[in-house]
């Protein structure tokens, strides 16, 4: 097993080498993959399977989203204060993703919609043990000047893993879709895990309960504002966006309801490859985006680029609600159209906000404050599905208002985004390690 470099410590800030960064990249590749066949095909999935009805999906991505909230925050503190041979985070990429993977193998031998429910649960559980750990990797390795452009990089591989994700749609068989997503996905977390560079940290470990349950008090969440107010924003954030996201791929392939006629989206057919096309595009879109945007985000307040970049995502949010009404166009030309300006604004928010996010996570408490931070993101699905699962459900034309409620909560969080212009953090890296090849 490859351990990284014993002799260096990478505890000033500084990013170990360029072969941490391609890791992080593909890591990033290998959770959207998981992630879009998790997140998306298995609701699709189950819609499949007879009774649908969205409360179900809301149901199901609920559970999901407590399970995973709180092995977020447990994993993450135990991780600051783990002392291991091959280090503190890597045991629980290994385990963690690994193992969730395998899960994948399990599913085409379900026939219970509760089965498939339970199996996705403790999928959950071991994989946010997995992901607030990879998470954790990049602010204990970057200098702070740098971590917009490796947060691009990690952008990268999101936005290229999204694409390979919904190619594994068109695979014809379920089974099998499910069967190479889970291969590919377990050997992608064992390749980051084994081969990551981990820091060495010289620091006293404390009690990891003690830390967890000193993430639940207000007094000493509020002893740092700036990273307070981030999470009030990115609770509100998560929740506008969990209204429409677990429904996008029905929204994309349904045009209407079989049982009632009501319009639900745009009708695009994955088996013809339409789907794949449009995210294509935005994938293309983002990935020419990327570097640029990190590299304006490091060059520029941090704060003010995600200010501007969260308005201009909120409005072409609400703007998708209006796609599924023009018929004077394809539905695929129509999906392409919206989803370029969306796929710039989606990409320009999330490099700006983990950005800012890193420079304002405590140093000694990464682990267990980007825990907090999953477990604020992951329970924002909560509220969000159950808002949008009630849309659907109940009012015409439900799918189309899940993108006009989903923007406007997104909107909510402005005024939450922190204005310190954090110029001592950038003034500090000016004197740390350059990003090494």
């Amino acid at each position: 097993m490859i351990t990284g470099d014993k002799k260096k410590n990478y505890s000033d800030g500084s990013l170990g080498s360029m072969r941490n960064v391609i890791l992080i990249s593909f890591g990033a590749f290998i959770w959207s993959i998981y992630l879009s066949i998790q997140g998306q095909f298995l609701n699709d999935y189950i819609a499949d399977m007879g009774a649908y009805s969205p409360l179900k999906i809301s149901l199901m991505v609920s559970l999901v989203a407590i399970t995973g909230a709180f092995a977020s925050i447990i994993f993450g503190a135990i991780s600051d204060n783990l002392r291991t041979k091959i280090g503190r985070r890597k045991p629980f990429i290994i385990i963690g993703g690994v193992f969730s993977a395998l899960f994948f193998f399990l599913v085409p031998f379900q026939n219970a919609v509760a089965t498939i429910i339970a199996i996705n649960v403790v999928m959950s559980l071991f994989n946010n043990a997995a992901f607030v750990c990879n998470n954790s990797f990049i602010p204990d390795t970057t200098s702070k000047r740098k971590l917009g452009k490796v947060n691009s990089f990690a952008a990268l591989g999101t936005s290229i893993g999204m694409v390979v994700g919904f190619a594994l749609m068109m695979i014809n068989s379920a089974n099998t879709l499910f069967f190479v997503s889970g291969t590919i996905c377990s050997v992608g977390f064992l390749i980051v895990g084994l081969f990551i560079q981990e820091p060495t940290n010289l620091s006293k470990p404390k009690k990891w309960h003690s830390s967890i349950k000193e993430t639940f008090q207000l007094k000493s969440l509020k002893n740092e504002k700036g990273f307070f107010n981030f999470l009030i924003g990115h609770f509100l954030l998560h929740t506008g966006i969990n209204v429409y996201i677990p429904f996008l791929l029905i929204f994309l392939t349904q045009k209407n309801n079989p049982s009632s006629g009501e319009l639900v989206g745009l009708g695009l057919s994955i088996e013809q490859g339409e789907v794949l096309v449009v995210f294509a595009v935005l994938t293309a879109v983002s990935l020419l985006a990327t570097i640029p945007i990190g590299v304006f985000s490091d060059r520029i307040d941090t704060s003010l680029f995600l200010f501007i970049s969260r308005i201009v995502f909120a409005i072409v949010t609400m703007l998708l609600a209006l796609t599924p009404f023009i018929h004077k166009l394809s539905p695929m030309i129509v999906g392409i159209l919206f989803i370029i300006p969306y796929g710039i604004a989606n990409t320009a928010d999330i490099i700006s906000r983990g950005a800012l996010m890193h420079k304002l996570v405590p140093k000694e408490k990464r682990g267990q404050f980007l825990g907090l931070t999953v477990f604020i993101k992951i329970s924002a699905q909560i509220p969000g599905v159950i808002i949008g699962g009630l849309l659907a459900h109940f009012l015409q034309g439900g799918y189309q208002l899940a993108f006009v409620f989903g923007g406007f909560i997104v909107l909510l969080s402005l005024p939450f985004i922190s204005f310190t212009k954090l110029r001592t953090s950038i003034i500090q890296g000016t004197t740390e390690k350059p990003l090494s090849s």
